[in-house]
């Protein structure tokens, strides 16, 4: 099974929240049901993380858009990389990434 079909389970594509918590070393993103309720449902956590590199997609941010997960890739045992449709996110990560139910 692909990193992105396990991760974002049946959840949808679209981010509520996408933040880099630098005191804990976690990348946390929280998914919606569907962009018309935004009622959030999941939560992907990416602890242990090492490095983090941020590369806007974007020529000009589009802040009304709301983000979606396009792809979360593992390129080896400790890299992934997040792909969504403003940013790409390489992480290298000492643990692996997990869900949690929001309810």
């Amino acid at each position: 099974m692909e990193l992105t079909e396990q991760l974002i389970g049946d959840a949808s594509p679209y981010i509520a929240n996408l933040v880099y918590d630098i005191d804990v070393r976690m990348v946390f993103m929280e998914l919606v049901d569907a962009p018309e309720s935004q009622r959030l449902v999941r939560r992907i956590v990416f602890p242990g993380v090492d490095s983090f590199h941020e590369t806007n997609l974007l020529n000009q941010p589009d802040d009304e858009a709301m983000d979606d997960v396009v792809s979360i890739q593992r390129l080896d045992t400790h890299r992934v990389i997040l792909t969504t449709y403003k940013k790409e996110i390489l992480l290298h990560l000492s643990e692996e990434p997990f869900t949690e139910t929001i309810e």
